[in-house]
């Protein structure tokens, strides 16, 4: 059953056991729960986990746009890390990896909330914020277009590499379901509009106040964010950083059981045995 907390489709999956780690997954801009789906298998037995929908994504009612700027909605997963009672390892990707940072960052010393971050290819780690060229359609416009093409149009083999060829490195290999979830999910998010001028408004600026464990996996080939638009210099001094080099912006389509072995691996530093 879905819940609606903080602003969140809250949609609980995963191991029933209470011992089990307890992991929050965060998709980007656009996306829904159903972005992780290649990437859950791989954690499902043994962590109980949580996928969330952003506001105005998914099965989450949009908020008014003051809320959708990555650190107010990091604010808010702060808030509901700490309503669980225990530590939460947090994962994201894209904008969801700086949403994480967010409440990472305003978890701070708090002891209990955030256990630690693991943030795919996140957004906001640059010194001067992506700009999108004024001729260029969105994202989300992009994928309304590709929602009109005749009949399968989209999901064909060609289809597939023009619509996903900015995303993954190998876009003719994902399930079809899968990219017709995505763009599926990008064309219909109202929140879409709001959270993509709160990620072009600013930057994560927040490293100094993240004491939790940091692992930043960076893809090689990301199109979408390339190296001088996620720097390591941005990050929290401490962190873990990873980079790919066969990898683009979306390492859980990409390399699903690396990402949950990257996963496992940081839980194990701050969960022993």
């Amino acid at each position: 059953m879905t819940e609606l907390i903080e602003g969140f489709a809250v949609h609980r999956t995963g191991s029933s056991d209470p011992g089990r780690p307890l992991l929050v997954l965060v998709h980007g801009l656009g996306g829904a729960a159903s972005a992780w789906s290649l990437m859950l298998p791989h954690l499902a037995a043994d962590h109980r986990v949580v996928v969330v929908d952003l506001p105005g994504h998914g099965d989450a009612p949009p908020v008014p746009p003051a809320g959708m700027t990555p650190r107010a909605l990091g604010s808010r997963l702060q808030r509901f890390a700490a309503a669980q009672g225990e530590p939460v390892h947090l994962v994201g990707h894209s904008l969801g990896g700086w949403i994480t940072l967010e409440a990472a960052a305003a978890a701070g010393e708090l002891d209990g909330v955030v256990a630690d971050v693991t943030a795919f290819t996140p957004a906001g780690l640059w010194t001067t914020p992506r700009r999108r060229p004024p001729l260029l359609p969105t994202g989300q416009q992009f994928a309304r277009l590709a929602g009109r093409l005749p009949g399968r149009v989209a999901t064909t083999r060609i289809g597939v590499t023009i619509a996903l060829a900015a995303t993954s490195t190998a876009p003719r290999r994902l399930p079809v379901e899968v990219v017709r979830e995505a763009l599926t999910a990008i064309a219909t998010a109202p929140g879409y509009v709001a959270a993509d001028a709160g990620i072009a408004a600013g930057a994560f600026t927040g490293a100094e106040d993240v004491r939790a464990p940091v692992t930043i996996v960076a893809g090689g080939r990301d199109r979408v964010l390339p190296p001088q638009y996620c720097r390591r210099s941005v990050a929290p001094a401490h962190a873990r950083w990873i980079e790919w080099s066969e990898c683009g912006h979306v390492p859980p389509w990409d390399r699903p059981a690396d990402c949950a072995a990257v996963v496992r691996e940081q839980v194990g530093t701050t969960v022993p045995g």
